[in-house]
């Protein structure tokens, strides 16, 4: 029987974050099979993020992969490691005061048994285990039990996705209607599109109004910004080869390219130089329909 690891009532409004140290490796952080935070820059990153909208009630799944960066000729650097933390506390607390919940530190250039040195044993019911071990990529997981404070996600109830043709038309259609909202520029049309998701949110960090979840994701926040333009989704699509990821257990799709981080939807800034790319998550419905949801 899974012991509850959130039961702590001191928490009103608990907030969830994943911490992260990255090192000489590229790296993908899961939370319940949902992509959290992707990595694929040389040097050290050491930072948090908040992700309360991708835990579940019960067993949480921590899973971390790693792999060798193309630009370090495919191999990894010498005492290359990925720390990824699950942790909480009070939503209104400071960054640093987060109780970890789940942990697992990962080494991939070690030998077998000693890649997961320095995995705390009190952070997570289990112990961490390795999945897949080669010189392409590593990948660990680590489960443990959450109370969690947030009702039941809608995506949860949904329909089982299958890689299927017919499934990535039919999605690639939805973004085509996103890409043709943005660029008209109609902000009603496009807050309606992310309604269900600005929902989730919300709930997420505590708010009953969408109107907050909306605030969160910044929904059409470069509609009309002059330093930022909408890129062409026709150009990519002939570019590049998008493919339909399903994950969260088969319960949530996307549109990814070979290298699993970029959208079809992108914002670009010249002057600067820089790329926004517009990432969304959806679910099929009983009825059928892909919402988006994150």
């Amino acid at each position: 029987m899974m012991n509850t690891v959130f039961a702590d009532t001191n928490y009103s409004q608990p907030t969830f974050s994943l911490e992260f140290n990255i090192y000489g490796t590229g790296a993908e952080i899961l939370l319940n099979d949902i992509p959290v935070y992707y990595h694929d820059a040389q040097g050290q990153t050491i930072s948090q993020k908040p992700v309360p909208e991708s835990i579940i009630d019960g067993e949480n799944v921590l899973t971390v992969r790693s792999f060798p960066l193309d630009d370090d000729d495919g191999q990894y650097q010498k005492e290359a490691h990925i720390e990824a933390i699950i942790s909480v506390r009070e939503k209104d607390g400071l960054p640093n005061e987060g109780k970890p919940l789940l942990q697992i530190k990962l080494n991939p250039t070690n030998a077998a048994d000693c890649l997961l040195e320095g995995t705390a044993a009190e952070y997570g019911d289990k112990e961490a285990a390795v999945l897949d071990h080669t010189e392409k990529q590593t990948i660990a997981e680590r489960r443990t039990a959450i109370q969690s404070p947030f009702p039941r996600w809608a995506w949860q109830d949904g329909q089982v996705i299958e890689d299927t043709p017919e499934n990535f038309d039919s999605l690639l259609a939805v973004y085509k209607e996103i890409w043709a909202a943005l660029n008209e520029g109609g902000k009603a049309r496009v807050r309606a599109l992310y309604d269900p998701a600005a929902q989730e949110f919300a709930l997420a960090y505590h708010y009953q109004d969408k109107k907050h979840g909306h605030r969160i994701m910044n929904t059409g926040g470069l509609i009309g910004d002059g330093d930022w333009k909408l890129g062409n989704m026709k150009v990519r699509l002939e570019k590049r080869k998008y493919s339909l990821e399903v994950y969260a257990q088969g319960f949530l799709a996307r549109l990814v390219d070979e290298k699993r981080n970029e959208s079809l939807i992108t914002y670009l800034n010249k002057e600067a130089r820089l790329i926004s790319f517009q990432k969304f998550g959806f679910y099929k419905n009983k009825a059928g329909e892909w919402v988006m949801i994150r």
